[in-house]
């Protein structure tokens, strides 16, 4: 599996010395200065217009742990009714606690989600509409990658089912219960760059498909083509995780087109190299700083329509 480490954490240096005497709000500046905060803004703040209350729903997926839990514990801290979800009940469960301990004045519910399962979507989604009655902010954070040198046909599909396909098939659910200045942020990688496709004319195609039906029947070519043994001839990555995040940015293009009428906010985001389960914990990067920017994308202001981006760090980058 192709990983890409770019992304950096900067340090505020201590200040020693002399410098304790000088007045308290100039090393509020200076802090803010370096945490690259805006004039007018706290540090770690995501707005300088707080349009959401209590009663605004944020689901985050797979949040039991890393980038996903620490998603949902800032939000839930800055106050939303944030939905904690993931495919084992019982450290789902431990999630919702952990983060009302950090957040104990937050409502913070659980329920469970397996997103390459049709009938646990369906039974995720009735819940979300009878007990919330809609949504207004969701964070596509769950993903699988497959540890090592892994690398097969069958192996490709699950990796599909979960980072692209069940992606989009939890979406398409929940697109009509989205309520408010609605936004979607989904979580993809560097590592689905588009130069990981080798082919001209491969790439051609992916970038240019106009429905997400043209990007699923790519998804089956890859997987096809690892079976018969010819993906790298044809262009293919030889990445599974890397092009089911390449699908995945493709899409939130298509999705961000699709309800830019309806001012509903659709990003892609790469939350950097972090220490989670996922890399063995060999990250550069906290998982609270890999959950940042998909807060900060979710939480904008409603008056600034930021769509159809691929962004790492709060700022656009290239893909």
């Amino acid at each position: 599996m192709q990983v890409f480490r770019g992304c950096t954490t900067s340090r505020q240096p201590q200040l020693q010395g002399r410098a304790r005497i000088l007045p308290r709000a100039f090393f509020s500046r200076l802090g803010s200065v370096l945490s690259g905060i805006r004039p007018g803004e706290t540090p770690m703040a995501y707005t300088t217009d707080k349009w959401w209350d209590e009663n605004t729903v944020a689901v985050v997926t797979g949040s039991n742990k890393g980038i996903g839990f620490e998603t949902a514990k800032i939000l839930a801290e800055q106050g939303l009714t944030t939905v904690v979800t993931a495919r084992n009940e019982e450290l789902g469960r431990s999630a919702v606690v952990k983060i009302k301990e950090a957040a104990p004045s937050a409502r913070v519910l659980f329920h469970q989600l397996d997103i390459s399962d049709a009938a646990s979507i369906d039974r995720f989604v009735e819940w979300l509409q009878s007990e919330l009655g809609g949504l207004t902010i969701l964070i596509n954070n769950a993903g699988f990658a497959y540890k090592g040198n892994i690398f097969g046909a069958d192996e490709a599909q699950v990796t599909l089912n979960i980072n692209f396909l069940g992606t989009r098939a939890l979406t398409d659910k929940l697109v009509p219960l989205l309520r408010g200045p609605a936004r979607i942020v989904n979580v993809s990688s560097r590592a689905g760059q588009q130069h990981i496709v080798k082919s001209p004319a491969l790439l051609s195609r992916l970038t240019s498909a106009k429905k997400p039906e043209e990007l699923v029947a790519m998804s089956r070519e890859f997987v096809d083509a690892i079976r018969a043994g010819n993906h790298s001839a044809l262009g293919w990555p030889n990445s599974m995780y890397g092009t089911s995040k390449l699908l995945l940015s493709l899409w939130t293009v298509q999705l961000a087109e699709q309800l830019r009428s309806q001012n509903i906010m659709v990003n892609a985001m790469c939350p950097g190299w972090c220490r989670t389960d996922m890399s063995s914990q060999s990250g550069t990067r906290s998982a609270a700083d890999g959950a940042d920017t998909a807060v900060w994308l979710a939480l904008r202001s409603p008056r600034e329509l930021i769509t159809g981006e691929f962004w790492g760090e709060r700022s656009t980058i290239p893909w």
